[in-house]
């Protein structure tokens, strides 16, 4: 790329504020000698958090520059790390520079920890100083060699993309799985597309696979994302699963597929898929999706392979464990032994090999098969049991025949290490085992004493044993602060199985059903109000259990639930982009019911529009009509407002603005008598875009001043934005710069603070019309460059407020725009654009330049 004068190398200065005040200053001198650009985090007094500004900044800087003494910094309430080690994680794969100064007597524990790593990872080159003259001083000589050299090596310094699915960090070391994961990075150094990791359930494939990304990601440069799919229990969702994952919103008539092509493009990029042994069928799309993009490669867990073509298979097998006649030197340095003593180790056992032990902890570790799960599983029993007696009290259990005799070896060893752990429970303990696998994805302790429990079974107490024994793990709290049982999925196919032995598998799964069922039903109103976000938050944990509570209603039959269930929850999908779901599960409806009540019907057809699967008029209409009818005379008034809306958004889309705007108006009233503000909201944002394209802007911006004060009453921050980009657009449209920007200011203020890219976008689509309006076109089509381009890239709906509001500003562009310069304007928008730092900048500049003017008048007067 040829870069313009003003493009400058940027430098971003890491370190706290207060104590390194001079230094921070020599690194700027040192950095501006060069004629370089120094991005630092005071020199951006800007109305954003602290922690999204240094991310924006780092995001967009070439090279990193961290300085460091005594204090760790502070760390922000809900937060693990100081915003200067998190900047100094973020910067993995750009270059780096880093000093230390000395001496450093009352230097924070924290600190010298993030130094040690720092020290042991040798990823980056660090020197100690003194004197801030001292530091000005490396610095501008490192930063002269560290150019030179990337000079003479050709080609730009490379930048990680910092992945926005990240792999999860370790909680306890990998251990005896070396040549496993050299074989693996191997495979994918040689350019290996697809590698998969197949082994039996509780073997380590994830920790394996994990252990390889991680070294992946190490690298300058790498992009590496990771996508759990142990709750997917459908090929069909696989992709749609990893769009949702990487944030590619896919809208209607857009296939996850070509969401996943248009995100990726050409780069290279690593894609961890982990647990795929229940959807292997999805094999060939995966292929399908490798031969359409050339820089990506997958790394993929399953018990089985997925039989694609260029599939290289690593197979995983148990730990070693040590032979009869190993030494007891020889017996600790088994991997096997080695986890066993480490996880004792962990949960406050003092467990040594000894020579009086060493046969024992062998005979174990030889007993259990090496396995990792199941080595887990005997640990507690460490708390109580010597190794001998363990091992005697294993011999006389697992010595019984296995179910599924016909398994493999290590699948019956996993199997029986599970039948033992099982027989040694209390009888509580074993019901809510068994109990606790209709879960999809885990569940509260809420969802646990809702569904599980019964006039005999007290939920803590058999909870307590049920995670003491290793048997359920404590995942990632709720949004709410809820501690989240989980199974591993070994251990909940075993659970699945002895919920069927105890002939309660219909019972628990209705009772699932209907705790999900009723959790729709409360959610459904507040999805609509002021807790929408909260509400949202919560269903994205528990969204495998609304599919899970779905699959059952479909498997039955039970199409009243699965139309309730869906109804109550269409907006969470809606505002997540994430209609594809439900929209599968109607078509299903559609095909397998027979002859559905009216009312079913009336749901069934509305919601099928509502998803997008019925476009053509001559179906749409009678669609809408009589489900109106039906919902007014069944006292369903929220329904019947909702097919209104929809049928004068039918309207508007087919040329009939006139008939749209009355329907509208009418929809708008439903809603209005209910107090259903989050429909009102929608409808009037309807109705200002309407009058906005017909030219009359004043009945334009009374219509959008009704949604943003209707958004405001429920506190929906994506609505508010709506309605001030909106309403900005108008202004800029009837030359109000003054109420525009100010509109602007506060729509960028919300999509900044919630990450919206979606609303980021149509903001900077707002900005243009006014950057247009003050005489640059050819900004105002860049800005509309970047953000088509985005919404292109990441397949994002079209807001309504927004449809077609920015086709008049580059109209007028055409007109005052060579075809030269306005397609130069365009390409410079479209070049991979970062919209939240395009936006946040140009409106501090363009609001600068206004607030300058106005303190010149005024000196002027």
């Amino acid at each position: 790329m040829i870069r313009t004068p003003d493009q400058r190398l940027r430098v971003f200065v890491s370190s706290t504020l207060g104590e390194l005040a001079p230094e921070r200053q020599a690194v700027r001198r040192a950095v501006e000698r060069l004629h370089l650009s120094p991005v630092m985090f005071e020199l951006g007094a800007r109305p954003h958090p602290p922690r999204q500004l240094y991310r924006a900044y780092l995001e967009q800087s070439d090279v990193f520059v961290g300085v460091y003494w005594q204090s760790y910094g502070w760390v922000a309430p809900g937060e693990d790390v100081s915003g200067l080690e998190d900047e100094y994680q973020l910067a993995a794969g750009r270059p780096q520079l880093l000093y230390i100064k000395h001496p450093a007597p009352e230097r924070d524990e924290a600190l010298s920890e993030l130094l040690g790593r720092i020290q042991t990872e040798d990823q980056a080159s660090y020197r100690r100083f003194s004197t801030p003259e001292e530091l000005e001083h490396v610095v501008a000589e490192d930063l002269a060699v560290m150019l030179s050299e990337r000079f003479g090596a050709g080609g730009e310094p490379e930048v990680a993309r910092r992945p926005v699915a990240p792999l999860p960090a370790p909680l306890t070391r990998t251990i005896g799985r070396d040549r496993d994961t050299e074989e693996v990075v191997r495979l994918l150094d040689e350019g290996v597309r697809l590698v998969t990791v197949t082994g039996p359930g509780g073997v380590g494939k994830t920790r394996l696979a994990l252990e390889a990304a991680r070294k992946v990601a190490r690298r300058p440069g790498a992009e590496v994302h990771f996508v759990p799919l142990a709750t997917v229990g459908s090929p069909s969702l696989v992709l749609a699963s990893v769009a949702d994952r990487l944030g590619v919103r896919g809208m209607t008539g857009t296939t996850p597929f070509d969401s996943l092509v248009e995100y990726f493009g050409d780069r290279p990029a690593l894609l961890l898929l982990d647990n795929l042994e229940q959807v292997v069928a999805v094999g060939p799309e995966l292929g399908r999706l490798l031969a359409r993009l050339p820089g990506l490669q997958m790394l993929a867990t399953s018990r089985q392979a997925l039989r694609v073509l260029g599939e290289h298979e690593v197979v995983t097998g148990p730990l070693d464990v040590p032979g009869r006649s190993a030494t007891p030197e020889d017996v600790a340095r088994a991997p096997s032994v080695e986890l066993l003593l480490e996880r004792a180790r962990a949960r406050g056992m003092t467990l040594a090999v000894t020579a009086e032990n060493a046969s024992a902890v062998a005979g174990l570790c030889r007993r259990l098969g090496g396995l990792p799960l199941a080595i887990e599983l005997a640990v507690p029993r460490l708390r109580l049991l010597s190794p001998r007696a363990l091992l005697e009290r294993l011999g006389s259990t697992l010595d019984l025949p296995a179910a599924g005799g016909d398994l493999p070896s290590r699948q019956r060893t996993l199997r029986d290490a599970l039948a033992w752990s099982h027989d040694l429970l209390e009888s509580d303990e074993r019901a809510l085992f068994a109990r606790l696998s209709v879960f999809g994805g885990g569940a509260t302790l809420e969802a646990v004493d809702a569904v599980c429990s019964d006039d005999g079974l007290v939920i803590d107490t058999a909870l307590a044993g049920l995670l003491d024994k290793s048997l359920v793990l404590i995942g990632n709290p709720s949004p709410e602060g809820d501690l989240r049982i989980q199974m591993l999925e070994p251990v909940r196919d075993f659970a699945e199985e002895q919920l069927d032995l105890r002939e309660e598998t219909a019972a628990l799964r209705r009772r699932h059903m209907e705790w999900v069922a009723a959790l729709g039903r409360e959610a459904q109103p507040f999805l609509c109000g002021p807790r929408q976000r909260e509400w949202a938050d919560r269903f994205d944990a528990e969204r495998a259990n609304l599919r899970a509570a779905v699959e059952t209603g479909l498997a039955w039959k039970d199409f009243e639930s699965v139309l309730r269930l869906t109804w109550d929850t269409m907006v969470y999908y809606y505002i997540r982009d994430a209609l594809d779901e439900p929209r599968d599960w109607l078509v299903q409806v559609a095909r397998d019911a027979d002859d559905l009540p009216r009312t079913q019907q009336a749901l069934l057809d509305v919601g099928l529009l509502i998803a997008g699967v019925v476009a053509e008029p001559e179906i749409i209409e009678p669609l809408l009509d009589e489900p109106t009818e039906v919902f007014d005379r069944e006292g369903l008034p929220l329904e019947a407002a909702v097919s209104r809306q929809y049928l004068g958004l039918h309207h508007w889309h087919s040329g009939r603005p006139d008939v749209a705007i009355d329907v509208l108006r009418d929809a708008s009233r439903r809603y209005a008598s209910i107090g259903h503000d989050w429909g009102v909201a929608q409808v009037e944002m309807t109705l200002g875009a309407a009058f906005a394209a017909m030219g009359d802007l004043d009945e334009a911006r009374r219509h959008l001043h009704e949604s943003l004060s209707r958004s405001r009453h429920i506190e929906n921050h994506p609505q508010m934005a709506q309605a001030l980009q909106g309403l900005a657009l108008v202004d800029a449209l009837d030359n109000r710069l003054g109420p525009a920007l100010e509109e602007l200011s506060d729509a960028t203020d919300l999509v900044l603070a919630d990450h919206s890219l979606t609303g980021a976008t149509y903001c900077l689509e707002a900005l243009a019309a006014v950057v247009r309006t003050s005489g640059d076109p050819g900004e105002a089509v860049r800005l509309i460059g970047a953000a088509r381009t985005t919404r292109s890239r990441r397949a994002i709906p079209e807001w309504t407020a927004a449809a077609g509001a920015a086709e008049p500003v580059l109209a007028a562009a055409r007109r005052e725009l060579s075809s030269d310069v306005y397609l130069r304007s365009w390409r410079d928008g479209a070049q991979d654009p970062d919209v939240f730092a395009l936006l946040g900048s140009h409106l501090a500049e363009v609001v600068g330049e206004r607030e300058q003017a106005g303190s010149l008048a005024t000196e002027v007067r």
